[in-house]
């Protein structure tokens, strides 16, 4: 099997997506949102409100991920179709 410089292109595409991937949607969720709430649970600050935010807050991470590996995705099967 011969590897192009397109294939190189597609797989560093992938692997930089799902490393965004991670980065955005694994650590982001677990250090940002409920670091906020173990804090406000250690203080006696914890309430709905901060418990529906970090909800939020963690959804929107989640999705930010899956959009950046989508884009990793995308550019992979642009440099593997040509």
């Amino acid at each position: 099997m011969k590897v192009t410089w397109k294939a190189v292109a597609a797989w560093i595409c992938y692997v930089l997506g799902v490393i965004g991937w991670c980065y955005a949607g694994g650590w982001m969720v677990l250090t940002h949102p409920l670091k906020g709430l173990v804090l406000a649970h250690l203080a006696g600050d914890l309430s709905l409100g901060k418990l529906i935010v970090a909800v939020v807050q963690g959804f929107a991470y989640l999705s930010l991920g899956g959009a950046i590996w989508c884009v990793g995705y995308m550019l992979s099967n642009y440099f593997r179709d040509r």
